[in-house]
């Protein structure tokens, strides 16, 4: 080699860069002002939901709280909420209601503590879930605000981008579920400990401490055993590290930037391994093999694959809008308050193009502006769970499951409204954004003050809901049941006949949404047999009976009532002749069940033994169901 090429080559190995160790400056607030910031948060908390403290337990609290036989041991229930699905101890076995079933032990295992130190206190239980809610928001500022290495020092923080969004996401209406219903204790705490993991799994990809990437696994655990969408953080924490700390890594030419990350993702999978064989152990299952057949656990029952597609994407549409425009909020998206769709409909077609596009401005902005990145791919990732997308959820949608994910549009929120300020803040100050923001914040405040009284019991909660949810035969079957345990609560006969039929419209329009709902007919006859009381028209009863029978023959009150009316002599013949009519001629001729024909026509023999119509009815359907030792005994 000469020596101008030697010469050359020692050149070129001079200027060759030199990989740096991996270390990401960052400047955390002081803790003076971490706790004024714990504090505003927990403040606004409370001033948003201090109403719901005095409420009591609604909806499915009492499978989780006021009627689960675990929880209700204290302390002592703990081993059993940790080795049973989260339903066992309310409905005393093991049931697949829902694809996946339930294991959610964390939440439990709180009610199990308060149980223990203040017996069935509701206000206890509201006021630890808006505390935990708002030093989970402090939580969401402050890992937002490290994944984003922000600057800003001590209350300057308040102009920032985490700070915004974190606040954005305490007002919003749409957690009002969550919060102001007890149950909705696991959403929170699902929400706090992935913040936690994602928080410390930071840290350690910063400065490759060992300690925080054990706290990271300990939160990661924490936040799954609360609620399976932690998992969906198995993704989001790798993401957002690729997005805001390995890219910065590989321009900086930093030193194995991979390996950390790595580490991260490979500990979480591990993680969630050992949870689902864990989870395997105690409910015997990951997933149902045999899909529910009762349409309000299996809400896509019967529908084409592309209905069931198009019906997805129009819940999609229905989060997108009401995490931006939160108005017309229920607690009830049941069939068929979210119709069956096609790919035809306006809104599926609209849905399937906003979609598309967010996710191809997710792709576009990248590298550009990771922060939109990430928003919109936290909100799909957290969303994918719930989506109906991946694993059915056992409706259609519901407010609460978009809890975490929301976080992702109130950040692509707040960095619209950056955008927008640029263009009008020529002088670069700090708070025109906070103040464009501002009325967002007051309306959504102001709907979530307005929205929190609904919950307050039974009553008020389905007198909202059906305002909205008016093609739900859930909501209006739910509806008739308040007015019904209301009315049995009222003294004045005058009020009582008033409630009685406010609440018949509600449970028949429950049973024409969906004609096979065994508690609208449950509601549906136990109303008209209240009504009989007063007006004793037995044929206006009896009519109603049939009706139900022909959907549903196994609804137990009109077995046991019928039971009743056998005692009165003075219906024996009207009742001869229903038994008749509904035995013979609608469940044997017309509907061919003849073992609930069966059923009826043993029931006449209750009122006359010796009928010979109603014997030689059972002779014929004996005969029909080739049991001819059985129908020689009516002969």
């Amino acid at each position: 080699m000469s020596k101008k090429s030697k010469k050359n080559k020692v050149k070129t190995e001079s200027v060759k860069p030199v990989k740096k160790k991996l270390k990401f400056k960052y400047t955390p607030l002081d803790t003076k002002t971490n706790i004024i910031f714990l504090g505003i948060f927990i403040t606004l908390a409370f001033l948003l939901y201090f109403q719901c403290l005095p409420y009591g337990y609604v909806l499915d609290d009492k499978i989780v709280l006021s009627e689960n036989a675990f929880t209700k041991k204290g302390l002592a229930g703990i081993p059993e909420l940790f080795s049973t699905d989260s339903f066992q101890g309310y409905f005393g076995e093991q049931k697949k209601l829902v694809q996946g079933g339930r294991y959610r032990p964390l939440s439990l295992v709180t009610f199990a503590i308060e149980y223990q130190f203040w017996g069935l206190n509701p206000k206890v239980s509201h006021f630890v879930n808006i505390l935990i809610y708002g030093f989970s928001a402090f939580i969401g500022f402050i890992t937002l605000r490290r994944l984003f290495n922000e600057k800003s020092k001590k209350m300057k923080a308040v102009y920032s981008i985490s700070f915004m969004t974190a606040l954005l996401f305490l007002v919003h209406p749409i957690h009002t579920e969550a919060i102001a219903n007890i149950k909705g204790r696991d959403e929170i705490m699902a929400f706090l400990f992935s913040m936690l993991s994602f928080l410390y799994c930071l840290k350690y990809y910063d400065h490759r401490k060992l300690a925080h990437l054990i706290l990271g696994l300990v939160f990661f655990f924490l936040g799954i055993f609360s609620k399976e969408n932690t998992i969906t953080f198995l993704a989001v924490i790798p993401f957002g590290i690729l997005l805001f700390r390995y890219n910065k890594a590989k321009r900086l030419n930093i030193k194995n930037p991979f390996k950390p990350l790595l580490k991260i993702s490979t500990t979480l999978f591990a993680c969630v391994i050992g949870y689902l064989i864990m989870r395997y152990q105690v409910m015997g299952y990951l997933l149902n093999e045999n899909p529910s057949t009762d349409l309000m656990n299996n809400p896509f029952l019967g529908m084409t694959g592309v209905q069931k597609f198009s019906t997805i994407m129009y819940t999609l549409f229905v989060y997108l809008k009401l995490s931006i425009i939160p108005i017309a909020l229920t607690h009830d998206y049941y069939p068929y308050h979210i119709p069956i769709s096609t790919l035809s409909d306006i809104i599926v077609i609209l849905s399937i193009i906003l979609h598309i596009l967010l996710i191809g401005i997710a792709i576009f902005f990248y590298k550009k502006r990771p922060k939109i990145c990430f928003a919109i791919g936290f909100y799909f990732i957290c969303l994918s769970i719930v989506s109906n997308l991946v694993v059915d959820v056992g409706t259609f949608m519901n407010e609460r499951f978009i809890f975490t994910a929301s976080l992702g549009l109130c950040l692509l929120i707040v960095l619209l409204i950056k955008r927008l300020s640029a263009f009008i803040n020529k002088d670069n100050l700090t708070w025109i954004p906070l103040a464009i923001l501002m009325p967002v914040i007051f309306l959504y405040s102001f709907k979530t003050l307005d929205r929190v009284p609904a919950w307050e019991n039974e009553l008020s909660l389905n007198q909202a809901a059906i305002k909205v949810s008016k093609n739900s035969a859930r909501s209006n079957s739910f509806m008739a049941t308040a007015l019904f345990n209301h009315y049995k609560t009222t003294t004045s006969r005058e009020e009582k006949n008033k409630l009685l039929a406010e609440a018949k419209p509600y449970a028949d329009r429950a049973v024409e949404i969906y004609p096979m709902y065994l508690n609208g007919y449950i509601m549906k006859t136990g109303i008209a047999a209240e009504q009989f009381k007063y007006d004793r028209d037995l044929d206006k009863l009896l009519a109603t009976f049939k009706s139900a029978i022909r959907y549903r023959p196994d609804v137990d009150y009109i077995t046991q009532y019928m039971k009743y009316l056998n005692g009165k002599s003075q219906y024996e013949d009207q009742l001869i002749n229903f038994y008749l009519d509904v035995g013979d001629n609608l469940l044997f001729t017309q509907l061919r069940n003849d073992s609930w024909a069966v059923h009826y026509l043993l029931l006449a023999l209750e009122v006359r033994p010796s009928d010979p119509r109603v014997k030689a009815a059972l002779v014929k359907v004996y005969t029909a169901m080739g049991r001819p030792k059985d129908a020689v005994k009516y002969k």
